[in-house]
């Protein structure tokens, strides 16, 4: 990834809207449901190393340690979790207390946003401990995986296929390819697959009642979005990030989101520039094609077919084995004849809550079917392996976070953008976010 030079983050807010201080009530969530094997391929220390802080009396004189962690955790005594965890390694917030303490942690944002005073460096920390208990959880969930072998363009010469796959979408699935992982500038596993986690966010999580707008998100303006709906979209791409560097074994710091935003598709639209304009379809296309920096993708369903639209399967679409058995496609349309011969189709079916994630390769060329009637709502998010130049974070104002107060700032600052801004300030604030992501989301042990 080229060095990009990031717009400075603001040093005030104080022109910022004086927000409304609400208490955000997020209700428990149902109990998790039994897991699928999975095969722990790294694990990233979940810990700080510095010495244990001491619990406070009134937390210590409480008998079970399950309360004691509840309680410093709903009051964001970050250190006090900290040290319980260190101290007792068989026990977690649990999902109870993660949805508690995150709804703690909205709570103190809206008072020092109504105050224009700075985020406590608690709030950090304690987002912390919830996106990692937030990994813990969906680890305790269901998931389908489906191991493929990595495939890219060939590397020797370029053939009429090759040529049409330039400047004809629909010989996408002619390009000649080769084993292996192209992963441009980045530094992939090389192993590639599917996964599908049917409940990779919990109902609650996704609700457009506690999360106003959460359906139509983009960090590029959030002047209008409330706190609670930015740190939520926030944990959920924080939460894929993770899943992907346990799922790949990468080295979590070596992982960060390029894009990520909420898209609306409407049955008899035909989209109109970007990703993220509306359409009723997404034609078959390979992500790392898209964008030489996509190495790892995900896609976060807001919707459900069959009650918020019809249609709009996510395809996989692969080469037929050369075994299988003819198939009669007479009865179509000649488009779409063309469209599945010689080749294998893999629907997933959206339900809100589900996630799909998979490596970016030509392995895993995918597309979305024609929605027919309503609106589809996802969250599609690209993430790289690309190193991010030093000489990117030396532009910046603020730099690297020192200090749990710096990465309490640039959360205000770079994510919290409750401001008005031009095109080119919000771009230039978003290039930052995205560049600093792994230091906001991690505690300073972890930089």
């Amino acid at each position: 990834m080229p060095p990009v030079a990031a717009a400075a983050a603001p040093s005030v807010v104080a022109d910022a809207p004086k927000i409304e201080v609400k208490e955000v009530a997020v209700p428990p969530p149902p109990p998790p449901t039994v897991s699928a094997p999975i095969v722990v391929q790294k694990e990233e220390p979940k810990t700080d190393n510095k010495p244990a802080a001491p619990i406070p009396e009134d937390i210590a004189s409480l008998d079970d340690v399950t309360l004691q962690l509840s309680t410093a955790a709903m009051r964001l005594d970050a250190q006090t979790v900290s040290t319980l965890l260190q101290s007792n390694p068989g026990i977690h917030l649990d999902e109870d207390t993660t949805n508690a303490a995150f709804r703690a942690v909205v709570n103190a944002v809206d008072r020092a946003e109504a105050r224009d005073q700075p985020i406590p460096p608690t709030v950090p920390q304690m987002l912390h401990h919830i996106f990692d208990a937030d990994l813990q959880h969906l680890l305790t969930r269901e998931k389908i995986t489906k191991n493929v072998t990595c495939m890219m363009p060939q590397t020797e010469g370029l053939t009429t296929h090759g040529l049409n796959y330039v400047f004809d979408d629909g010989e996408h699935k002619n390009l000649p390819l080769e084993e292996g992982r192209k992963c441009e500038d980045g530094n992939c596993c090389d192993k590639c697959s599917r996964n599908i986690f049917p409940t990779f966010a919990q109902e609650d999580e996704i609700n457009f009642d506690t999360y106003p707008g959460l359906n139509t998100l983009t960090f590029n303006e959030l002047e209008k979005v409330s706190a609670a709906t930015i740190i939520q979209f926030m944990r959920l791409i924080e939460r894929v990030r993770r899943t992907m560097a346990h799922e790949y074994g990468l080295d979590l710091k070596t992982l960060l989101p390029l894009q990520a935003y909420s898209r609306k598709y409407v049955a008899g639209t035909t989209q109109k520039g970007g990703g993220g304009g509306e359409g009723d379809f997404v034609t078959l296309h390979t992500d790392e094609a898209t964008h030489g920096g996509y190495h790892y993708s995900c896609v976060i369903y807001l919707s459900t077919q069959g009650e918020d639209f019809q249609g709009g399967d996510f395809v996989f679409n692969d080469p037929k084995d050369p075994d299988a058995p003819a198939e009669d496609f007479r009865h179509m349309f000649l488009e779409e004849q063309l469209r599945r011969t010689g080749r294998k189709l893999t629907p997933f079916h959206p339900t809100r809550g589900a996630a799909v994630i998979f490596s970016s390769g030509w392995e895993n060329m995918h597309e979305v079917e024609k929605i027919t009637h309503g609106i589809r709502y996802a969250v599609p998010a690209f993430f790289t392996t690309c190193p991010v130049p030093e000489a990117a974070y030396d532009q910046m104002v603020a730099g690297k976070p020192k200090t749990d107060e710096d990465i309490a700032d640039d959360w205000l600052h770079l994510l919290l953008a409750h401001r008005p801004e031009s095109p080119m300030e919000g771009a230039g604030r978003v290039r930052e976010l995205l560049m600093k992501w792994h230091y906001m989301c991690t505690p300073l042990s972890m930089h």
